[in-house]
């Protein structure tokens, strides 16, 4: 007798029916541009731009102690009629306050371009450190203390970098008066006559120039924004990085490359 139950429980193919091939299992590849890789933590990328600061501030230095800008200082009017008689920086002839001009626009030259590649380097530490950095930062594989002493060496770097920068500063703006001074004195050239005579229009270009160079719009970075007061002084000399400051300051920081 036949199961009344068979077509319950079996499923009879029917004539010329054939069963549906099964699918090769493939294991899964990935690209290598699709491996998971191992990404460094934001606070050690601060780190790493603050040795490469440093590092580069080492020939930078050197160059600041070489040029001597504190050479070409000049003394006030007022010091000058009170402390001295002469002006130490007359060159006596036209001629040789044209070669003091080119000296001084060249010492200047070679401050202002390497200053400009470190203060970007600063820009883009402080840009970071602003942005991932705080009360609340936390490593996933550095113990607390050592996360915190390493908070400490990236500030440190950073106030040591607006020292550097200002430094450089403080030489331009040497350089830049003492380039101006010259300048006054040359005006006394003019129309002399002989062999120390120079026109109005050649004192005229000689100042324009000059000062396409000096206000930075030849190498697109003004320089005076790293010039600091005595509060800053005072604040980066006690290791001082206030969030809320900062935040200022890497806004105007920015515009010290934005000379039009």
């Amino acid at each position: 007798m036949p199961n009344p139950y068979e077509d319950f429980f079996s499923n009879p193919k029917k004539e010329n029916e054939q069963e549906a091939p099964k699918e090769e299992f493939k294991p899964i590849e990935f690209s290598k541009d699709e491996l998971p890789i191992d990404q460094k933590e934001p606070l050690d990328e601060v780190l790493e731009s603050v040795n490469l600061f440093r590092e580069k501030a080492q020939a930078f230095s050197k160059l600041l102690s070489e040029t001597k800008a504190v050479d070409h200082r000049v003394v006030n009017n007022i010091a000058r009629l009170f402390l001295v008689s002469e002006d130490k920086h007359d060159q006596q002839s036209l001629a040789g306050e044209k070669e003091y001009h080119t000296l001084l626009q060249s010492k200047f030259t070679s401050i202002i371009h390497p200053m400009k590649e470190l203060a970007k380097i600063h820009l883009d530490t402080v840009k970071q450190f602003n942005r991932d950095i705080d009360k609340n930062y936390y490593s996933i594989e550095k113990m607390d203390r050592e996360v915190k002493k390493e908070k400490e060496q990236a500030v440190d770097g950073i106030n040591l970098q607006r020292q550097i920068l200002a430094d450089a500063a403080d030489d331009l703006q040497t350089l830049e008066s003492a380039l101006s001074d010259t300048e006054k004195r040359i005006k006394n050239y003019i129309d002399v006559g002989g062999g120390n005579n120079i026109s109005t229009s050649e004192v005229a270009l000689l100042k324009s120039n000059r000062t396409s160079l000096t206000s930075g719009r030849d190498a697109q970075f003004d320089y005076s924004f790293f010039k600091i007061n005595m509060i800053d002084k005072t604040a980066i000399s006690l290791g001082v990085y206030l969030k809320e400051t900062t935040s200022q300051y890497l806004g105007k920081l920015m515009t010290a490359f934005e000379i039009k």
